[in-house]
């Protein structure tokens, strides 16, 4: 009797297992099936958001800020994830540090500067093959596997400048030039378009073309020691955002009240030196639209649209007479 009430109470203890097994099993069930229906009702949640890399010349120079809000702008519309990174300083060897960098994190895409095609071909064309696009925005590199370009023609940019020296000088005059970068082949583009126009009227000469490694402080000394050089200047051509400020900053410290100064891109700064009469004008490139248009573009290209090989945005003359058209810009 003792023996069965034993055995009996085993049982017993067996079967409650066994229930309470089977119950925890149940509930495991169920929550498996719970998180499957959430999934499938929220997969919209859950699509990918393409993450894109926007490589800047310099960070915080006030024509990449405008790109940045253009593309910033774009991504919020698209559902994109984008990433600035850039230069703290104008550094060609950084950008490639930080272009190598992106293709390592696997980025889904890579807006870059070409800054100089020599060094850029080869590792754009490195990110391609590993299944990155890459679109070149500002200066291009169109003989790499880059997927497109945003940004100014920018020879003709240059001839456009050729053209206003001409107009404001009235064909005859000794020119000074500040360049951005002798590495940046958009500043040797507007250079080799402003050279075309002046080439055509012997009344024009450029007598020296300096860089001022895309810093108005740099612009200011290298415009200011042209000037004691070369006292017969007479107009001065700036080919990147802050040259023309530094060059009127150099005037002003020699008092060169008669020199006329075309500069290039929309600051405030110049907008306002174009008011007061200190710049006679301006060529104006669209950044904020570069910044859109790339991302945009992108988007287009993750929706298996195809894209053309080059858009070219449009660049304006800016002067006393149209010079708030410039803030839109």
């Amino acid at each position: 009797m003792i023996k069965d009430k034993a055995w009996f109470s085993v049982l017993l203890v067996c079967i409650f297992i066994l229930a309470y097994l089977f119950i925890g099993f149940a509930r495991y069930s169920g929550n498996i099936g719970v998180i499957v229906k959430e999934l499938q009702g929220h997969a919209e949640a859950r699509e990918h958001r393409y993450h894109v890399v926007l490589i800047e010349q310099e960070r915080f120079h006030p024509y990449w800020e405008m790109i940045e809000k253009g593309a910033a702008q774009a991504a919020e519309q698209y559902g994109l994830d984008i990433e600035f990174a850039g230069a703290v300083r104008n550094n060609m060897t950084e950008q490639l540090d930080l272009l190598e960098k992106a293709i390592a994190a696997r980025v889904d895409a890579i807006i870059v500067q070409g800054l100089n095609e020599e060094s850029f071909k080869p590792v754009i064309d490195k990110a391609v093959k590993r299944g990155i696009p890459v679109l070149t925005i500002d200066t291009d590199a169109p003989d790499s596997r880059r997927l497109a370009y945003v940004g100014t023609d920018n020879v003709a940019a240059g001839e456009m400048m050729g053209r206003l020296v001409v107009k404001t000088a009235g064909g005859s005059g000794k020119i000074g030039v500040i360049i951005g970068s002798e590495m940046a082949e958009s500043q040797n583009q507007r250079l080799e378009g402003l050279k075309r126009i002046v080439a055509q009227y012997p009344g024009l000469e450029i007598v020296d073309v300096r860089s001022s490694n895309i810093s108005q402080m740099e612009a200011i000394q290298q415009a200011a020691d042209m000037l004691r050089r070369h006292p017969e200047i007479t107009i001065m051509v700036g080919t990147s955002a802050t040259d023309a400020l530094g060059v009127m900053q150099a005037a002003k410290s020699l008092r060169r009240d008669d020199l006329l100064i075309i500069g290039f891109d929309n600051q405030k700064e110049t907008l306002e030196a174009i008011t007061n009469g200190e710049i006679q004008a301006t060529v104006s490139q669209q950044p904020f639209l570069m910044g859109e248009m790339a991302v945009r573009l992108l988007y287009e290209h993750f929706q298996g649209k195809p894209l053309r090989s080059t858009y070219h945005t449009e660049v304006k003359v800016l002067n006393e007479s149209n010079v708030q058209e410039g803030e839109s810009l």
